[in-house]
């Protein structure tokens, strides 16, 4: 069965002032995908993210949703085929959790009303994915990075979009919390949705993705994740040597020490 193509870029080029991040990504991203986004640090993840979401200009290319051009998408188009959940949370005033995850289901509402007791069970069962029940009634200001995180991936779940990106999920996570978050965008991407993820973890793209998108400073290389976590690869983009560890849960891989 053909799936849906969710995201196509065009000879897409970022910059940040005189700097070349990114040059020429011809990229699509399908429905059941899981891609991890992989480079050095300040090599362009985020930028890219941001910039396929439509929060970005590129210095030159094209992006397009299933509805067309992101650029001419109306905030709730949007808002309906894509999701991003940025590095860091920044709250203006305090909230309770469950309200605060509420958000997500403001690309379905028109005007102004209160949320229902559906609403709310909706909330607690995204919350519950992620391992947040007990927080429904927290302050937001009063989480920790990892616990504010959740919350934001719980209310990316409520929004349900088409296309899940997200940057750095796994960066404030303790280990447990980072399986739970990786299976579950393996999980949405598995249930017909696309999913994005900036990551540093290699190990954790390893095993949790379907594809990988590995950026390096002259160069980048899409694919499965097989065809592209490769030593001569990952020395490519990283400069510097990798080991391949064989285990029975697979390939893993660790810098070098020679």
């Amino acid at each position: 069965m053909k799936r849906a193509t969710l995201l196509t870029t065009d000879k897409l080029t970022l910059r940040t002032g005189a700097a070349s991040l990114l040059t020429d990504l011809d990229w699509q991203v399908h429905q059941g995908e899981f891609w991890c986004v992989l480079g050095k640090n300040g090599i362009g993840k985020s930028t890219l993210l941001h910039t396929v979401a439509g929060l970005l200009a590129p210095a030159s290319g094209h992006r397009h949703a299933t509805d067309g051009d992101v650029a001419g998408l109306t905030p709730r188009q949007l808002a309906l085929w894509r999701g991003l959940v940025a590095q860091q949370q920044f709250d203006a005033f305090s909230c309770n959790v469950l309200d605060s995850v509420m958000a997500g289901l403001h690309p379905y509402r028109t005007g102004w009303g209160w949320h229902d007791a559906a609403d709310r069970r909706a909330a607690a069962d995204v919350l519950g994915l992620l391992g947040m029940t007990a927080y429904a009634d927290a302050d937001v200001m009063r989480l920790s990075g990892g616990e504010r995180q959740r919350v934001a991936i719980a209310t990316l779940l409520l929004q349900a979009p088409q296309l899940y990106l997200l940057d750095e999920p796994a960066s404030h996570q303790d280990v447990a919390a980072q399986q739970v978050v990786m299976r579950l965008l393996r999980e949405l991407a598995d249930d017909e949705h696309g999913v994005v993820a900036s990551m540093h973890d290699i190990n954790l793209a390893a095993r949790f993705a379907t594809h990988v998108l590995l950026i390096g400073e002259r160069s980048w290389w899409s694919g499965e994740v097989n065809e592209v976590l490769r030593p001569d690869v990952l020395q490519a983009a990283f400069d510097c040597r990798f080991d391949v560890i064989d285990s029975a849960r697979g390939k893993w891989f660790a810098p070098s020490s020679a």
